[in-house]
């Protein structure tokens, strides 16, 4: 099941709203229409479009050290940026995880400005614990809280990153995670406990973070324990491929044969690229004995034995592949084995059960 939806793109990135975003709009706006009081809904609006300004900030500095964005998902209490790596530097990963909650602080107290000099409004500590009924302050506060919120040094929020970098700075990355992880779990059973005295809300929140840091801890384990995994040691050394002459039918039997999701096309035992299962797709079944495997785009793409799959992976990831060749680095145009997304996976299975 689907859990977002794209909602629009920002500089080739596609900014996608979660579910659970959608529903907290929708209940508030069901919840208004009795009394016919929206300023709550629009109030959430808003707090969405800030939610924006949060992430993109994340996106803008992760461009900066060329890190590629995949997307951008919206949630109630932030947002999370999927970036194609973590860096390696963590003075950028410090650098890149702040930028969001400084953002939102700098908005809110901007908007607080305005609120205290052009709109005469007071303030006071309470302001931060009330809504005002001042649509500027209110939203002044919301940025505030949601900036202040993320740089708590927990897991998943952005000061858990912040956290993390500058412990990297002087242990092993792996280290450095395991001790922002318990730190987050600490916070996460804190609010839980604090929730059950004070607000139901700070129940939900703490689970959030404590399962939050618990992936986190799970996710950065597999990818240091892949990190030395070469191509070599999952590749498939037995070759199933198709020459260009033969037509789309007989490659797709070869495929199910050899259970891959793209065909591999040699001719003379040269690699002359991979023909993917969507392109393949795109043809009529009545048409497919009828057309060769030259007649179709070919991506020449390859990785090298003693490459690691993390990169191979990042390789399939971005160019929409399930199986990539593995050549001889002397002689790239000889095909020495083939890497899929199956042996990645299982790969992947095996890490976390270590």
């Amino acid at each position: 099941m689907k859990y977002s939806f794209k909602i629009a793109s920002v500089w080739g990135i596609p900014i996608e709203l979660h579910i659970t975003f959608i529903l907290l709009i929708i209940a508030v706006l069901i919840l208004s229409i009795p009394t016919m009081q929206f300023y709550t809904f629009f109030i959430v609006l808003f707090l969405f479009v800030f939610v924006v300004f949060h992430e993109l900030a994340h996106s803008i500095v992760a461009r900066h050290y060329g890190i590629k964005v995949r997307k951008i998902i919206l949630y109630p209490i932030g947002g999370v940026s999927e970036i194609e790596e973590i860096p390696d530097n963590p003075s950028q990963e410090w650098r890149m995880a702040i930028a969001g909650p400084l953002t939102s602080v700098v908005l809110g107290v901007a908007l607080l400005g305005v609120s205290l000099v052009v709109l005469r409004q007071t303030f006071s500590i309470s302001t931060f614990t009330t809504i005002t009924g001042n649509f500027v302050t209110d939203l002044a506060t919301l940025n505030i809280l949601l900036g202040a919120f993320n740089l708590i040094p927990a897991f998943p929020m952005d000061g858990g990153r912040v956290f993390r970098a500058l412990l990297a700075e002087r242990l092993k990355y792996s280290d450095a995670t395991r001790y922002a992880v318990y730190l987050g779990k600490i916070f996460g059973i804190a609010m839980v406990l604090i929730g059950f005295l004070f607000n139901f809300l700070l129940i939900l929140v703490g689970i959030f973070v404590y399962i939050g840091a618990s992936e986190e801890a799970e996710q950065t384990i597999v990818s240091t324990t892949l990190a030395g995994v070469r191509v070599k040691d999952v590749m498939q050394s037995e070759i199933g491929s198709v020459n260009p002459q033969q037509n789309l039918t007989e490659a797709l039997e070869m495929m199910f044969k050899n259970r891959y999701h793209d065909a591999l096309v040699e001719k003379d035992s040269v690699f002359q690229g991979i023909v993917t299962w969507s392109e393949l797709m795109k043809i009529k079944p009545e048409e497919r004995s009828a057309l060769r495997v030259e007649q179709m785009p070919l991506k020449n793409i390859s990785v090298h034995e003693d490459e690691s799959i993390l990169e191979a992976n990042k390789i399939m990831s971005t160019e929409k592949i399930d199986l990539i060749p593995v050549v001889d680095k002397e002689n790239p145009t000889k095909v020495v084995g083939v890497l899929t997304s199956e042996a990645i996976a299982n790969a992947y299975e095996k890490s976390k059960s270590r």
